[in-house]
């Protein structure tokens, strides 16, 4: 029997009641469907519609459901198609027809809305807190690298010196964005629904705002059609989790190459890497792989989402009952890839000798090139002069370091004994000082300004 047979003459076919059941998903609503259900109750009572001994007796009944359900004495049957339906059939056996008032007013579209509003909320929190960790791990690893040049990469070619410290603080620069898309997600979610009914609003003159301050929303919406209907805020929500996710995602590639025995830049801790059952002598990075493959679940997870939004009108559709399984994965994914993420780069060893043996002197051409330019020519001018320079090295096997002053001038009699003092690593990163460049004082300003934030 259900709760909302009334008008069916027959029984639902077993194949649709499987269809149908969401209970499998959606439990892991409970605590919101619980902490919703105390407010509604507390609100039905102050509008008269239970006693107090009636709103008493139903938020202990309640509050005892969640417990036995935390402790593993819960056991849900076939008839229960959602969580909401469960809660109501264990409240109705345990407290008697005073549960059967608690629906009173209220839709399990508003119902389910409010639950999946509660449960963002937390998620969002939740993500920002160990966005933090993973600043704080970043900041860590830029000071301990502080020094350290690598060759920067264009088109996976090397282009310039920088400082490895100055790749790790793009890192947190990023991060820090992914924490405004997730406070902006927050602000989306934060608006009470409860009340809105099914569509027009409830029947039943509850206090809204008192709701809303017990559930922990900022605001009350302005709309029941609108709230109802409403799933922006978890488009937004999982957005922010993928663009988490492809952001580490190409941050864990660059550490795969890099690992690389060709490379050889980094060594990933034995704790966050695998091996081979045919190859003894394999250590894999599977973590930042792993990393790397998860971005497409939360791209897919958002796509899913917003496919099935897209496609209903207003309010509410069963299709709706799809945004909750994408959600759940995505909280849970991205939660284990922060993490990961935050040992794998807290724990890696940086191998300043082979990043020493692999930097290139053509990584100094664009400095050769800015050389000229102070000596007064125009830089397109000097982009050819040094490019047919860097031909010439190139055909001959020669290092740009090697050239003879000499041999310089045949290219351009601007160049001087002095280009020699071209030829440091340390001059080249150092000569970036703009805000925001590669410099040691730019990225120790960056180190000071994140130790802030976190």
């Amino acid at each position: 029997m259900k709760m909302w047979d009334g008008r069916f003459s027959k029984d639902t076919d077993a194949l649709m009641e499987a269809f149908n059941n969401s209970l499998p998903i959606d439990k892991a609503l409970i605590k919101e469907d619980i902490a919703g259900s105390v407010a509604w109750a507390n609100a039905l009572a102050k509008a008269g519609v239970l006693t107090t001994a009636e709103r008493d007796k139903t938020v202990d009944g309640l509050k005892s459901i969640l417990d036995d359900y935390n402790n593993g004495r819960i056991s849900f049957a076939p008839s229960d198609e959602d969580i909401h339906m469960a809660v109501e059939r264990l409240l109705v056996e345990r407290i008697g027809a005073v549960g059967e008032k608690l629906h009173t007013g209220r839709s399990r579209n508003d119902q389910v809305i409010t639950d999946t509003r509660l449960y963002t909320l937390g998620a969002l929190d939740e993500t920002g807190e160990r966005l933090l960790q993973l600043q704080r791990a970043v900041v860590g690893r830029a000071k301990s690298d502080l020094r350290v040049i690598i060759p920067g990469y264009t088109h996976l070619q090397q282009a310039q010196p920088v400082l490895l410290s100055h790749y790790w603080m793009s890192l947190f620069s990023i991060l820090e964005r992914e924490k405004s898309r997730i406070n902006h997600a927050r602000v989306s979610s934060d608006i009470l629904p409860l009340g809105s009914g099914a569509i027009a609003g409830s029947g039943f003159c509850v206090d809204r705002d008192a709701i809303a301050a017990e559930l922990g929303f900022s605001s009350v919406s302005t709309n029941s059609m609108d709230m109802v209907a409403s799933r922006d805020f978890l488009i937004e929500a999982l957005s922010a989790f993928a663009s988490i996710g492809i952001h580490l995602s190409r941050y864990a590639e660059d550490l795969i190459i890099w690992s690389s025995r060709e490379f050889g830049f980094v060594e990933l801790d034995d704790a966050w890497s695998t091996g081979s059952s045919m190859m003894p002598q394999k250590k894999n990075p599977d973590s930042l792989e792993l990393i790397r493959g998860k971005s497409g679940r939360l791209i897919g997870n958002y796509v899913r989402a917003a496919t099935t939004l897209k496609g209903i009108g207003l309010t509410y559709y069963k299709d709706l009952q799809e945004d909750k399984e994408p959600l759940f994965d995505s909280v849970n994914t991205i939660c284990m890839v922060i993490n990961v993420f935050a040992n794998v780069i807290t724990t890696l060893k940086v191998r300043e000798d082979r990043i020493k043996q692999g930097l290139d002197p053509f990584l100094l051409a664009t400095d050769m090139a800015d050389y000229l330019v102070r000596k007064g020519m125009p830089f397109r001018q000097a982009h050819k002069v040094v490019g047919r320079l860097v031909g010439y090295c190139a055909e001959s096997g020669v290092a740009l370091t090697d050239v003879s002053i000499g041999k310089l001038k045949e290219f351009s009699d601007m160049f001087g004994d002095d280009v020699i003092d071209l030829y440091s690593w340390e001059r080249a990163v150092n000569s970036r000082s703009v805000k925001g460049g590669t410099s040691l004082s730019s990225v120790e300003a960056q180190i000071a300004a994140a130790e802030k934030i976190v």
